[in-house]
């Protein structure tokens, strides 16, 4: 009888693998679900880059830049008006985008996270021989090293990371809003990860794509600006480490000494590469620039803390208010956040602190890989300050949005080791106390159980946060406007032969002469452009204007953006006193059929 020799399953491959797409498809649930009733509304931030997308699609000019609303990058709302042509003028096609993005951002989180921790596999073969010599038991050692799984601890701190990013309020949030900050956290992700494996393995291709990833970065928004002060890290390290290890090469040939650390490929020629490519990606935003310097800096001169009379304090009490938005009081804008809950899970918080606590403490002592931890802190610190250097708004969750990607792998890497410190506590007690190895084993076995449940509160308490109550929040409401979206769905479905008078009676950065609130009514009505107006029949004017309407015959029909406005109101009566004024939705309009 033969016997076949077959390859055992590896159940912590099996493992890893099904937690993996879990995590994804938690993510991609989070982002996606209900995407087209929630948010409520169409923010005018939103729909003005809508228009933008309409316009180009309308006129085949697809810009760098958008200089209307203090100016925008262009290359999210280019993307938006692809799924504008696929899906229609609605909100959620904006916001689709957006969660494709975010969704992806859950991957290149893992991605890195893996990266920064798996250990390389010569250090991997060292371990295991040094525990097989040391001959320590073997059921508590396996549980304390790898959580009762066979899953590496880069694996681990993978898996962790990516699951509190999925299940983040803050990164869902912004995952289903049409802005284009959410490209922040994925392309600083992305482009970080293949940096790093490209140094790891120096291979050209992964230079290359970082390259892209990071020069993408910058035709996206502000706050990716500063980047280039976290990318300095990684390039000062392995350039430096390169330098030495190609000099001790040199002293160990000139001796006839074997060379053991000779260097696999040219650390400055695969940094020229990468700086070469973000160079020629970022090259179009960077010429615009070059010949509009006043779009270079947008708003952000009118709220920084330079503007202060007292530029220090102002600086320190964005940066308590931007440390405290963590564990103690978030954006209270309901845009962005819950009103002013914490950004982060009480869990994912105590993670993140303890995170911190512990890669402070591995640089402090210089023990094993402190890369990877002076990166994180170093990333994390520098995406603070497009929050820190403000003084409006703060705490601000959405400048802040370039701290995603360390912030979560700190947290992931403080799950670990936490469990690790516990775990390890168990592992002395074991030792010390013979009589009960078994109740400590059992401990331990327990206490694995309990780490893996205690995360899965999240994702009910996340869901709870947004789903149910933030949505029905009345600030929710106003926030989106949700109040014009419904007047522009109602002047939609007019005929055209009705003539339409919009007046803008709301305050707003000017647009073509429009105030801002009256986008969320031009894109969902297509009618930005002046071509859209005059074939929709659509006239919007300001209210010192209102006496330029007209006593047209036929069927007109005027409203006011702000139906409160009770002057405006009184004109429309005195003037046109045959309209009969009626409230169809959450707005007021005056007809004369």
């Amino acid at each position: 009888m033969e016997t076949t020799n077959t390859r055992p399953k590896n159940p912590g491959k099996t493992l890893f693998l099904g937690l993996t797409v879990f995590v994804l498809i938690l993510g991609v649930f989070f982002r996606f679900y209900q995407i087209k009733e929630i948010p409520l509304g169409l923010y005018p931030d939103e729909a003005m880059n809508g228009s933008n997308a309409q316009e180009a699609l309308a006129t085949g000019e697809f810009k760098i830049f958008y200089p209307e609303n203090n100016g925008r990058e262009g290359l999210f709302i280019n993307i938006q008006a692809l799924s504008v042509w696929y899906f229609g003028n609605t909100p959620w096609a904006l916001r689709v985008v957006s969660a494709f993005f975010g969704t992806l951002t859950i991957l290149g989180v893992f991605l890195l996270a893996k990266e920064l921790f798996s250990k390389p596999k010569s250090q991997i073969t060292n371990t295991k021989s040094q525990t097989n010599s040391n001959n320590i038991n073997s059921k508590l050692q396996t549980r304390i090293s790898n959580f009762g799984f066979r899953i590496s601890r880069g694996k681990f701190i993978a898996l962790l990371s990516a699951f509190l990013v999925a299940t983040s309020y803050w990164h869902i949030n912004f995952s289903r809003i049409g802005f284009r900050a959410i490209l922040v956290p994925f392309l600083s992700a992305f482009g970080m990860y293949f940096l790093l494996k490209g140094f790891r393995r120096g291979k050209i291709l992964d230079f290359v794509w970082a390259g892209i990833f990071i020069g993408l970065g910058f035709h996206t928004y502000i706050a990716f600006r500063l980047m280039p002060l976290v990318i300095a890290l990684p390039i000062l390290w392995y350039g430096a480490r390169w330098f030495w290890e190609a000099r001790n090469s040199k002293f160990e040939i000139r001796n006839n000494v074997q060379n053991s650390n000779a260097t696999k490929y040219c650390t400055p020629c695969v940094i020229a590469l990468f700086l070469l490519v973000t160079f020629v990606t970022a090259l179009p935003i960077g010429y615009y620039f070059l010949k509009h310097p006043g779009d270079l800096i947008g708003r952000t001169g009118q709220v920084s803390v330079f503007a202060a009379s007292s530029p220090a304090y102002e600086f320190a009490k964005s940066n308590l208010a931007t440390f405290g938005m963590f564990f103690v009081r978030g954006d209270c804008n309901a845009r962005h956040n819950l009103p002013c809950a914490p950004e982060l899970h009480p869990i994912a918080a105590f993670f993140f602190a303890f995170g911190v606590v512990a890669s402070l403490r591995a640089l402090w002592r210089r023990r094993g890989r402190s890369f990877p931890h002076l990166l994180l802190l170093w990333w994390a610190l520098v995406m603070t300050l497009p929050a820190t250097l403000t003084r409006e708004g703060l705490p601000h969750a959405l400048r802040a949005i370039g701290m995603i990607p360390p912030v979560f792998i700190l947290a992931g890497y403080g799950g670990y080791a936490f469990s690790r410190w516990i775990l390890g506590l168990l592992e002395r007690a074991h030792a010390k106390f013979p009589n009960v190895q078994k109740q400590i084993l059992r401990i331990a076995r327990e206490y694995s159980l309990l780490f893996l449940l205690i995360p899965l509160f999240i994702p009910a308490a996340t869901y709870e946060q947004y789903f149910l109550r933030w949505v029905s929040k009345p600030d929710t409401y106003f926030a989106f406007a949700t109040d014009l979206y419904h007047l522009g769905q109602f002047l939609d479905d007019l005929p055209d032969e009705t003539k339409k008078y919009v007046i803008v009676n709301m305050a707003g950065i000017e647009v073509r002469g429009i105030p801002m609130p009256a986008q969320t009514i031009m894109y969902t009505t297509d009618t930005f452009r002046e071509e859209g107006q005059r074939a929709r029949n659509t006239v919007y004017l300001l209210p010192e204007a209102f006496d330029s309407i007209p006593n047209n015959s036929g069927r007109v029909l005027i409203t006011p953006l702000n139906g409160t406005d009770s002057h405006l109101r009184a004109r429309i009566k005195q003037k046109f006193p045959s309209f009969r004024e009626s409230a169809p939705g959450d707005f007021i309009v005056y007809k004369n059929y």
